[in-house]
């Protein structure tokens, strides 16, 4: 089980494959093997980080507190931990929060996102109601009613059913509330405009509660591709996982290509713009004695 020290505390990751990084980040309370079936998929040619948030999974709690902002450093901290100096960024659900923060904050680091049902304010009243009755049963100390019902809607069978809850189960429940009550407080609606990055935006056709936070952030996003997964309906790692897979596949390829032919345009940039002063130098050659211009070549 490899854990690295991040930030103050050690966080369990699952660093694989090479190519292009992506880094996916998971909702509160649930871990990040619900990523499981797309870090099988894509690190066959891209490099994949799994990892779980400080009191989730396998990873270490701690005394401070969970916020969105804190988390989205520790998202960064691990990324320098690991020597990867840029990525894609993918969040499923609340973990958007995440995502859309670490965007903004640092765009240098994160040249992307891939948002799962994402959401940039939880603004409707099923969503709030969800993250209030986790909170509640938090809370409570009832462990089981987070684990059991997060655990049985992302597992598509009783062997992913147990593995998935004993990760949960494992977690600290201080923290689930803190991101929950975070999650409910964070708003990046009218801050979507500051994300230059290309975004790719999948939803659930089924998923009618999440297609309405889609449209408020094509309204608010200003370079982004979309499309609705056929058949499935929020819970997309797991049951729109192949789909999923292809289409990231595509759209971090198309992304690259147009980062390589930028960069080429840069060096072109430059070079055009030192051209002219080469050939002044050359036309224009300043006075040297002769035996100065002997021992000194004008260029080094």
């Amino acid at each position: 089980m490899p854990l690295i020290h991040v930030n103050g505390v050690e966080l369990h990751y699952h660093l694989q494959g090479k190519g292009t990084p992506i880094v996916f980040v998971h909702p509160p309370c649930i871990g990040s093997r619900v990523f499981t079936y797309l870090r099988n998929d894509l690190s066959q040619d891209h490099k994949t980080l799994l990892f779980d948030f400080r009191g989730h999974g396998r990873s270490e709690s701690s005394k401070a507190r969970i916020t969105i902002y804190s988390l989205a450093e520790d998202m960064l901290r691990l990324l320098d931990a690991l020597h990867i100096e840029q990525a894609y960024v993918c969040a499923y659900s609340e973990s958007s929060f995440v995502a859309l923060q670490a965007l903004m904050t640092y765009p240098n680091r994160f040249v992307g996102g891939i948002l799962l049902g994402g959401v940039a304010e939880a603004t409707g009243w099923k969503t709030r109601a969800k993250l209030k009755a986790g909170l509640w049963a938090g809370r409570l100390g009832a462990r089981g009613l987070i684990s059991f019902p997060l655990s049985w809607v992302h597992a598509d069978n009783h062997e992913a059913f147990y593995r998935i809850r004993g990760e949960t189960r494992s977690g600290d429940m201080r923290k689930w509330r803190e991101y929950m009550e975070s999650a409910l407080a964070y708003s990046a609606s009218k801050r979507l405009k500051e994300i230059k990055q290309p975004m790719l935006l999948l939803c659930g056709q089924k998923d009618a509660e999440y297609k309405i936070y889609m449209r408020e952030m094509q309204r608010g996003l200003t370079n982004f591709s979309s499309a609705y997964i056929p058949g499935v309906g929020h819970t997309l790692p797991i049951y729109g996982a192949a789909p999923i897979g292809e289409l990231m596949r595509g759209w971090v390829s198309a992304q690259e290509g147009q980062r390589i032919q930028e960069s080429m345009r840069t060096v072109h940039r430059a070079a055009e713009r030192a051209r002219p002063a080469y050939e002044d130098i050359v036309a224009s050659p300043r006075d040297y004695d002769s035996e100065q211009e002997a021992q000194e070549p004008y260029f080094h």
